[in-house]
């Protein structure tokens, strides 16, 4: 395949237009001094974007005189959008920032927020599918050959060195969950902080593969423009600042954190909560880095190179205009 739209990543969904409340130590903000922020992110809230919740509902973005509105959509469309100043931010991966830059879009991913890629291959435990190689012969399935699940398929079976002839890999939309329980694939590629932790409330033991352990692959982060970063970079600072703050609270404070974003999430009940808690925690594991927000020169040269020698991109590009890291606190 030679080239690759700009695809919805389906693991960043959060909510929309949500007014920030204070921080109890914060000075009062009028909001007429905010200055207002579209925020494009995914579909619908869900607590894996606990940290932009807790940016609002502690007030990080209120004191650094922000009012941000989470919009939900497809991350195509927020990237386009951004690319245009249509836009001042989005949330966005770093497979989406080279597939926007190989079409010319000018946006610039400025702070990490996850440190590995949230993507792999699981199979329930008797399968004994364990590692790559394993999967030789077998049917995967995956919900289509687009988006942060193909992606990452091509990456694992390219760093893996897997003949991806020898498997049968199925298009089976978002039923990874019941596909495997149901026997009709033997594993499917999944979100590591998603369909893992429903078999496992299930009781089903799973092993899961992860492509972050064979490809440092870039991950979802923040991404704006190369206009506003050069006409109003104080701005960008602000709000690298205040959602690097949600990040940190969120791991510091994983409960409060899941209280917080709990009336961000209408349609969470009593009953899903436990699972809930469950697929933070396993969030969480995914954002930790001993340097917040800071990107990997070595990661974006990785992960062009094998998107380009994959065929998801035409040509080899520099990756050096498609990230920085001088918003990043101490940076």
């Amino acid at each position: 395949m030679k080239k690759l739209s700009i695809i919805l990543t389906a693991f960043v969904i959060l909510l929309a237009a949500c007014a920030p409340k204070p921080a109890p130590t914060a000075e009062p903000v009028s909001p007429q001094t905010l200055t207002h922020i579209d925020l494009g992110v995914g579909f619908v809230p869900n607590i894996q974007f606990a940290p932009f919740y807790v940016a609002q509902a502690k007030g990080f973005y209120a004191a650094e005189g922000l009012d941000v509105s989470l919009e939900h959509g497809f991350e195509n469309d927020f990237v386009a959008l951004t690319a245009q100043g249509e836009r001042q931010f989005a949330i966005a991966s770093g497979d989406q920032v080279i597939l926007a830059r190989s079409q010319g879009l000018p946006v610039v991913y400025v702070m990490k927020w996850y440190e590995k890629y949230p993507v792999g291959v699981a199979a329930l435990a008797d399968s004994g599918i364990k590692t790559p190689t394993d999967l030789n012969g077998r049917t995967v399935g995956i919900p289509g050959r687009f988006g942060a699940s193909f992606v990452a398929w091509k990456g694992l079976v390219y760093a893996a060195g897997v003949d991806e002839t020898s498997i049968n890999l199925q298009e089976i939309g978002f039923t990874q969950a019941e596909a495997l329980n149901q026997g009709t694939v033997d594993a499917a590629v999944v979100y590591l902080a998603n369909e893992p932790v429903q078999l496992a409330a299930e009781g089903k033991s799973v092993n899961v593969i992860q492509v972050s352990d064979y490809l440092n692959l870039v991950s979802n982060g923040i991404v704006t423009n190369e206009k506003l970063i050069a006409e109003n970079p104080e701005l960008v600072a602000k709000m690298v600042r205040a959602s690097l703050k949600g990040v940190q609270y969120t791991i510091d404070h994983p409960d409060e954190a899941f209280e917080l974003s709990r009336q961000f999430i209408p349609d969470m009940t009593d009953a899903d909560a436990p699972t809930q808690k469950k697929v933070l925690a396993a969030s969480i594991a995914l954002w930790k880095s001993e340097r917040f927000g800071v990107s990997d020169p070595q990661a974006w040269a990785a992960s062009v190179a094998f998107m380009h020698e994959s065929g998801l991109i035409d040509t080899d590009m520099n990756p050096d205009k498609m990230f920085t890291n001088r918003f990043v606190v101490g940076e």
